[in-house]
């Protein structure tokens, strides 16, 4: 975007907003670049676009899913240039987990070629609530290894690098927002399928996390109150109907061979979003 942008979307007067630009551009995190060759032009001078240098630094993402731990390193153009995977009881360890993210991202690293000095930051995306006051994991039942624990800290101290930790939901609402089919769209829920089911909502062009960082939590939604006993203890919870785990859903569900979990969430649930 241009400068321009920059001071309408965050409400900095230009003045501000030019200073700014001009230290990260001399940083060399910045770089400018031609108007869109869209055939879109406007009276008077064509806006000088920024955009981050993909050369400039690195940074490492983490997820922290129920069956298996993922780590990848990618540039400022968000291309991917080392990923690995470990497989680790993430709901119950928390330490051995965070330990094997140490490990998989000097495996990454040393993949890409990226040295350590040049990241910039990571983050991680758990599958669980995140008390968005405070950062720490809050449900004794969907990660009972990780309640009270201060994620971000945790990893700052055993990285040396600034962390923003989220819910893996959210933080897949707000990918599919600013580079997918959410581009455009202020109002719109990210379904996540995985070993379970979160959703990640949009609303005013922001995640919207709830209070409590709960917002997104629909795996748990009760279903049937006679259904299948639930992980989180419940029975009849959402994800025991329409879970990605086929393990789960074979033995525990009166589903059909036909029925999957896009099927079932269709059937039971309306979303709209407003454009």
């Amino acid at each position: 975007m241009s400068r321009a942008d920059i001071a309408r979307r965050t409400g900095l007067a230009r003045s501000t907003v030019s200073t700014l630009v001009n230290e990260l551009l001399r940083a060399g995190l910045l770089v400018e670049r031609g108007a869109p060759e869209d055939g879109n032009t406007t009276q008077g001078r064509p806006p000088v676009l920024l955009s981050f240098d993909p050369a400039a630094g690195a940074v490492i993402g983490m997820h922290f899913d129920h069956p298996v731990l993922r780590v990848a390193v990618a540039d400022l153009g968000y291309t991917i240039l080392a990923e690995a995977t470990v497989p680790v009881d993430v709901d119950h360890d928390a330490q051995d987990s965070l330990d094997a993210a140490v490990a998989l991202i000097d495996e990454v690293l040393v993949k890409s070629g990226v040295e350590r000095e040049r990241l910039l930051g990571a983050g991680a995306a758990l599958a669980g609530p995140i008390d968005s006051a405070t950062g720490t994991v809050g449900s004794s039942a969907i990660l009972p290894g990780w309640v009270g624990l201060s994620l971000a800290q945790e990893l700052e101290a055993r990285l040396g690098l600034p962390v923003h930790v989220d819910n893996d939901a959210n933080v897949g609402a707000l990918a599919e927002s600013v580079l997918g089919a959410g581009r455009g769209v202020s109002e719109m829920a990210y379904i996540m399928l995985g070993s379970g089911i979160g959703a990640g909502l949009i609303i005013g062009g922001q995640v919207y996390r709830g209070s409590g960082g709960t917002a997104g939590e629909i795996g748990h939604v009760l279903v049937d109150e006679h259904g299948p006993l639930c992980r989180c203890g419940n029975r009849g919870c959402l994800e025991t109907y329409a879970g990605a785990d086929e393990s789960v859903r074979e033995e525990h569900t009166p589903l059909s061979q036909e029925s999957d979990a896009a099927q079932f969430l269709h059937d039971h649930m309306t979303i709209t979003s407003n454009r």
